[in-house]
């Protein structure tokens, strides 16, 4: 994605988890994308901005990843709650790994969402026609 009018993720908004993987996006309207960071802690919550899933080992990837497609699930529904329409949501696990919840299901996809605006919950601007992550 190449366009003179970018503005990418600041290393400031990184320090509070946006950018890093994994992540959700919420649609919000074409081109407008709402970002959750997903905090994974074993003791202490981290206490920022976005989805915190409390795990017993860190080091525990397998039960980690279904622990974390629950807590997604149950996000969706909490947003969905009400809605005249469903938000289109994805999980978005890292830069070629994606899971769009669709119909009910977790679909996977190697394309992940990318460009226009990118907002936090807070409806503050994060990124504009660029990545949703920043790589180290």
């Amino acid at each position: 994605m190449k366009t003179k009018d970018t503005f990418p993720l600041s290393s400031e908004r990184k320090a509070q988890g946006f950018g890093t993987f994994p992540y959700v996006i919420v649609r919000v309207l074409g081109g407008t994308y709402m970002q959750f960071p997903i905090h994974l802690y074993e003791h202490t919550d981290p206490e920022k901005p976005g989805l915190r899933v409390r795990v017993y080992s860190l080091q525990n990837e397998e039960h980690n990843f279904n622990l974390l497609f629950h807590v997604v699930r149950q996000f969706h529904q909490q947003i969905n709650g009400s809605e005249t329409s469903e938000l289109k949501m994805c999980l978005v696990i890292s830069q070629n790994e994606a899971y769009f919840f669709e119909e009910n299901e977790f679909k996977f996809s190697n394309e992940i969402p990318e460009g226009g605006s990118l907002i936090d919950a807070q409806y503050k601007v994060l990124a504009l026609n660029s990545a949703h992550f920043i790589l180290d």
